[in-house]
């Protein structure tokens, strides 16, 4: 039986041998240091004829087994496992009942990414909000890893529950984003293409770098200058919400620096089959030497880039201590959280609408004590908390970072 190609024949797990097997190998990645190994599509570790082969409890009995050898071999590895699947099931591979925080350590948060692309496409974060739901289910102990980009497609595949939550219809919200990322709606400014597309349910996956899904590409195309700026804007956007959310921060090579699609894959009969390469671009080292050029493309974000992880590195309370509190959707167009601990709280905003964004200054005083002053550590600007009925004005595409009283 196979899974992903017809030459890669899957293992069978029913043998005791291929267990110890691999168990040998996962051991002889842990004696050379590595601190996390990655299990890849452990939903589809256990087959089993009759059924979709696909999250089967079996799956999950093997990488506890598979953790508890670790945990007594060599404990500081931590064990991530490659889920991509719905959120409630992604849940499931951190450990239940008995198992809790047993199981994976680490997973990746593909459907945080994926409603965060959401949000940018339509300027309306209820999506994001009614996935958190689920989200904020993950088992302390345990981490997600954050990201926008990485060297697979862009799947869609948050409940449509959640899409009917924010008053949308499914087929037809999955439909336009399909269309925005593709470049092929007359509001996009993307230019990315759809991957592994069924023809019967057209269903599709989405593929581009985080730049060009940005609308760098096509801004640059363009030469239009404000274009530019804005899809900066929205880079330097998804970037901070995956970072300052919690977990470990994962960026995908190039997009430190702002690269767009790469087309060479074309040429390559061994890769043209697929359009997933216009996202695994050669390292144009020209290009990253760029970022001493001052406020050309590439400084511009890999500048941002660095002060967003230095404000990462600065502020423990962002580490993932199960400290996180969605804030109330105020307005439609930003997406807030509040990460706190004992000594700090910092209120962290998201405007993904392309007009100026309103937050009535209530949405700071809905969390146990009032703060009169908000210091955003982004811009190293104060605000003065105002009256319920008036407001912090977020531009478009800004973000904030707010300790209060600092």
């Amino acid at each position: 039986m196979t899974v992903f190609h017809n030459y890669q024949w899957d293992l069978n797990f029913t043998n005791p041998a291929v267990f110890n097997a691999m168990l040998n190998n996962i051991l002889f990645y842990a004696n050379l240091g590595v601190d996390i190994l990655r299990i890849d599509a452990p939903a589809f570790i256990w087959k089993q004829l009759g059924t979709t082969s696909q999250n089967l409890p079996e799956a999950h009995t093997l990488l506890r087994l598979i953790k508890q050898c670790v945990h007594i071999a060599s404990p500081g590895m931590a064990i991530l496992g490659e889920a991509i699947v719905a959120p409630k099931e992604i849940m499931k591979y951190f450990g239940t009942e008995a198992f809790t925080a047993k199981e994976c350590d680490v997973a990746y948060n593909a459907t945080q990414m994926a409603v965060q692309w959401d949000a940018l496409a339509t300027g309306d974060t209820r999506v994001m909000l009614a996935a958190q739901e689920d989200l904020q289910q993950k088992p302390l102990g345990t981490t997600w890893i954050t990201y926008t980009r990485c060297h697979d497609d862009i799947g869609l595949g948050y409940d449509d529950s959640m899409i009917a939550a924010a008053g949308f219809n499914a087929y037809e919200h999955r439909k336009f984003l399909k269309d925005y990322y593709s470049g092929n709606h007359p509001i996009s400014d993307a230019t990315g293409a759809l991957f592994s597309v069924n023809p019967k349910t057209q269903d599709a996956r989405i593929s581009g770098t985080l730049a060009s899904l940005c609308g760098l590409e096509k801004a640059i195309n363009q030469n239009d200058a404000a274009a530019i700026d804005r899809s900066i804007a929205k880079i330097i956007l998804m970037q901070a919400q995956s970072i300052f959310l919690g977990g470990i921060p994962m960026l995908f090579y190039g997009d430190e620096v702002g690269y767009t699609n790469d087309y060479s894959y074309l040429n390559d009969s061994g890769k043209s089959y697929d359009n997933r390469w216009m996202h695994r671009p050669i390292i144009d080292w020209d290009k990253n030497a760029k970022i001493d050029e001052e406020n050309s493309i590439e400084e511009r974000i890999f500048s941002a880039t660095q002060r967003l992880i230095q404000i990462r590195k600065k502020l423990t309370v962002l580490a993932d201590q199960k400290n996180c509190t969605w804030l109330t959707p105020h307005n439609i167009h930003v997406a807030g959280f509040l990460r706190a601990n004992e000594n700090k709280s910092v209120y962290c905003l998201f405007n993904f609408s392309k007009k100026a964004a309103y937050i009535t200054w209530y949405a700071f005083k809905e969390h146990g004590k009032v703060p009169t002053e908000l210091y955003d550590y982004y811009t190293e600007k104060k605000y003065k908390v105002g009256p319920d009925h008036e407001y912090l004005v977020l531009e478009p595409y800004q973000f904030c970072i707010l300790e209060p009283n600092k």
